[in-house]
């Protein structure tokens, strides 16, 4: 059996059994997957830090057609994020975007644009910038690539470019005031104008520009309810990372 060789970013790292680990990974070729790390537990681990969560890795595993998991057979650390778990609200952001991408991520669905982005995000923290808007912007963008968020120039009805204020139906995206029923959300102006800068800005520009906190926080409470709406429930680690920069 021939060993795939493949750059990769961690995004959980599961202890199973007495020495083992099963590893959820992206891709940028083959999208998420599983791979059981065996004697990752163990105290001659030959794996290291390599397999810790958000840790950028080149993969060698082997795959059989019979079985969801692949076999990992070695991983060499391209860049740590061991630097980021440092800091208590960076640590918590970099494990609830990484529980964002497991979420929406389809398994073996290639994901390079997503894999892109989350390769710049985690840049973004271990850089040092500020993490409220880093982890608006990976919100957004992560419903943006998953589908969830859909474009802020034409109605997701009629098609009609849109015109101020945004309105945002939770059921199906920004509507024109002709298409708008009842219940829809208005987007202030100055919200609308961070969205779009949001969505035409790279993460580490975004996360350096002043940016009003009750504005990021309206931004972030939209992609709150769109994430809410197509789950059905929250991110098991939103509410603890809202605590912390709240706090």
């Amino acid at each position: 059996m021939r060993p795939d060789r493949s750059e990769a970013i961690i995004l959980q790292s599961i202890p199973s059994r007495e020495r083992d680990k099963l590893i959820v990974f992206l891709t940028p070729e083959k999208g998420k997957r599983k791979g059981w790390a065996y004697g990752a537990r163990g105290l001659r681990n030959r794996f290291g830090a390599a397999l810790e969560p958000l840790a950028k890795v080149e993969l060698v595993f082997l795959e059989k057609e019979s079985e969801e998991a692949v076999r990992i057979e070695s991983a060499s650390m391209i860049r740590s994020a061991f630097p980021a778990q440092q800091e208590l609200a960076r640590s918590l952001a970099a494990t609830y975007i990484a529980e964002s991408v497991e979420t929406f991520v389809q398994a073996d669905d290639p994901s390079e644009l997503v894999y892109r982005l989350l390769d710049r995000i985690v840049e973004a923290l271990l850089a040092g910038r500020p993490v409220e808007p880093i982890v608006a912007y990976a919100e957004v963008w992560i419903l943006k690539l998953g589908g969830v968020f859909a474009s802020i120039r034409h109605c997701a009805i009629c098609q009609k470019p849109l015109e101020r204020p945004l309105r945002c139906d939770i059921r199906g995206g920004f509507v024109c005031s002709g298409c708008a029923e009842p219940g829809v959300t208005l987007i202030a102006n100055r919200v609308a104008e961070l969205l779009g800068a949001l969505l035409s800005t790279p993460v580490d520009a975004f996360a350096a520009m002043p940016i009003a906190a009750d504005d990021l926080f309206e931004l972030r409470a939209l992609a709150r309810d769109l994430r809410r709406y197509v789950l059905g429930h929250e991110l098991k680690t939103h509410d603890l990372l809202q605590s912390v920069i709240r706090g």
